[in-house]
């Protein structure tokens, strides 16, 4: 590692200037693998996210030739080029300030310094057409073949333990352009889950702003929530068996115990549960990290929490529970409007539910794909342990890409280099990376980062009230849990305010043993909020440093549709 970047970081845009960790860190909150980076994200990820924009008619594909134009790594973590955000927001009829309200919540962002190429006026002829596909359509075909293909390489993966090393490799390089192909409707659901609330929030103007949450509420048929109730109905599989519950009870070690021959009952669905969502987990973006299918215990650990909370803490119920409040949040909107405005406003919240379908939709795609060469990668990885060519199979994501075909022919002096990489990667870890980076300007050095827990931050007294963005209406009194990463779930107990540095999607199952839910990043337009909406559980995003303003014990009143935490009493 130099002094200056990690070696798999990219080159900043200088055409597109600020880019942000906001709306990144919740789906990869650590730093990216080196094979992670080499073999998917920079050739295929980054390109493919670029063709989403430019299918999406929001940019030229000679705008987008830049290494970091949509996104980056420095410091080896994920950042998004918040400029051409921008940009893209611009060229749909949209502000930068509005951009970043939905996507980022980003006060103290540099600013955005206009440039005559903003606009395009053949993509701006188009802008009509476009926007209004956008609000009325009810079918985006891209997403659907996406899915379809994503589906179609789990559902037929080869038989990885009868494959040679270099067939593994073979085939986790194989699914790779399905991969960029699948960020088409990522992005593309993504880039206009921002139409929708923009057009609502103008109608709704500045005096009925704060309802435009509440009316999102609960769209449907969200991919992302799909998981959450299925372990849901695993969780009443055990708390309804008393054989089950029993053995939940001695411990999950004895649960673990079980998993590799057991049969019937609760294992039969929990195998099935395995077969359709084991491409998710924690920090699911990143090649290198830990899926349900490689890590059943991670799923079997949510379950376990699950099964302590009443029938009445399903997510349905908590739908229902808020059911009520959407609709009064909508006849207070529509209150006092004309025919022809209402249905404009109607059809705007309804094209923000149906993108942010979508969005997930595309990402649930993504992620499968790169699951498929997870598992080709994690059976090489535990052979050339066996062989001793690593120390441990999980050394294969810190290898390069050029460096698989000479490790699946057994070469084992690579292992030097590797271990020597590992423990660089590993001190990534330990940087409190800025959160907005400016190309414009130098970019510090890894040697001018400090370390995490470096920073002072000042503790919540009582009385204090903290504002950060609205992601999930509801308002709820209870004790914060500061959980800093999918490990400390164990200590996470029903009821608790779980207060994160982020969530990803695949937390979001802690969210139903949650009272509510605060994290430091994150925005009305992120992955995890949309599917708190789901789930109907109170949220509020985007408090940088509340992991650190709040303690475990604290008690707080979080109101998700005004963005507010109330602090009542601090441990």
């Amino acid at each position: 590692m130099s002094e200056k970047a990690w070696l798999t970081d990219t080159e900043p845009s200088k055409r597109f200037p600020i880019f942000t960790r906001l709306n990144a860190a919740d789906v990869m909150s650590d730093p990216i693998t080196p094979l992670g980076a080499t073999m998917c994200w920079i050739p295929n990820v980054l390109p493919g996210w670029a063709s989403g924009y430019v299918e999406d008619v929001c940019f030229t594909a000679d705008e987008l030739t830049e290494e970091s134009a949509v996104a980056g790594f420095f410091y080896g973590y994920l950042y998004i080029n918040q400029s051409s955000v921008r940009v893209l927001g611009v060229r749909k009829g949209m502000t930068p300030e509005i951009i970043d309200s939905i996507f980022f919540n980003s006060p103290g962002a540099p600013p955005h310094v206009a440039s005559p190429t903003d606009a395009n006026e053949s993509l701006s002829a188009l802008g009509p057409a476009r926007a209004g596909w956008v609000l009325s359509t009810s079918k985006f075909e891209g997403a659907d073949e996406d899915s379809a293909i994503a589906d179609d390489l789990r559902r037929n993966r080869p038989n990885l333990k009868a494959m040679s090393n270099r067939a593994l490799v073979a085939r986790a390089r194989s699914v790779m352009p399905y991969e960029r192909l699948a960020w088409r409707s990522e992005q593309i659901g993504a880039s206009n889950a921002a139409v929708g609330p923009a057009v609502a929030g103008q109608i709704l103007g500045a005096d009925k702003a704060h309802l435009l949450i509440t009316i999102l509420g609960y769209a449907g048929d969200v991919e992302s929530a799909a998981p959450t109730y299925s372990l849901w109905s695993l969780s009443r599989t055990v708390k309804g068996n008393p054989e089950m519950t029993a053995l939940f009870n001695s411990g999950m070690d004895k649960v673990l115990a079980q998993l590799p021959t057991a049969s019937g009952g609760f294992w039969n669905e929990f195998a099935a549960f395995i077969a359709e969502f084991g491409y998710r987990g924690p920090s699911e973006w990143d090649l290198g990290t830990e899926s349900w299918e490689s890590k059943p215990s991670l799923a079997l650990a949510l379950v376990d929490k699950m099964r302590q909370l009443d029938d009445s803490e399903s997510p349905s119920a908590k739908q229902a529970l808020h059911a009520a409040a959407t609709d009064q949040a909508m006849l207070e909107a529509t209150e006092g409007m004309d025919e022809a405005t209402e249905a404009a406003f109607r059809g705007a919240i309804g094209s923000a539910r149906r993108f942010a379908g979508w969005r997930e939709s595309g990402k649930s795609s993504c992620i499968k794909i790169m699951n498929e060469a997870r598992m080709a990668l994690i059976e090489l990885g535990s052979r050339l342990e066996a062989q001793g060519v690593l120390d441990d199979s999980r050394q294969i994501f810190i290898a390069l890409d050029s460096e698989l075909d000479a490790l699946a022919l057994g070469e084992a002096t690579l292992l030097p280099s590797i271990r020597e990489r590992q423990s660089e990667w590993m001190k990534l870890k330990d940087l409190e990376v800025p959160t907005f980076l400016d190309s414009g300007k130098p970019i510090p050095a890894i040697s001018e980062l400090p370390r995490k827990g470096s920073v002072a931050v000042d503790r919540a007294s009582v009385g204090q009230i903290f504002n950060g963005a609205a992601a999930s209406q509801g308002v709820v009194e209870g004790r914060a849990r500061i959980v800093l990463g999918t490990d400390a779930i164990g200590d996470f107990e029903p009821g608790d305010i779980l207060v994160a540095p982020q969530t990803d999607p695949s937390w979001t199952p802690l969210f139903m043993v949650a009272t509510a839910v605060v994290v430091n990043t994150g925005s009305m337009a992120s992955h995890a909020m949309i599917v708190a909406r789901e789930l109907g559980i109170p949220c509020v995003a985007g408090l940088p440093g509340a992991t650190k303003i709040f303690k475990t014990g604290d008690l707080l009143r979080v109101d998700g549709a005004q963005g507010t935490i109330e602090v009542l009493e601090t441990v």
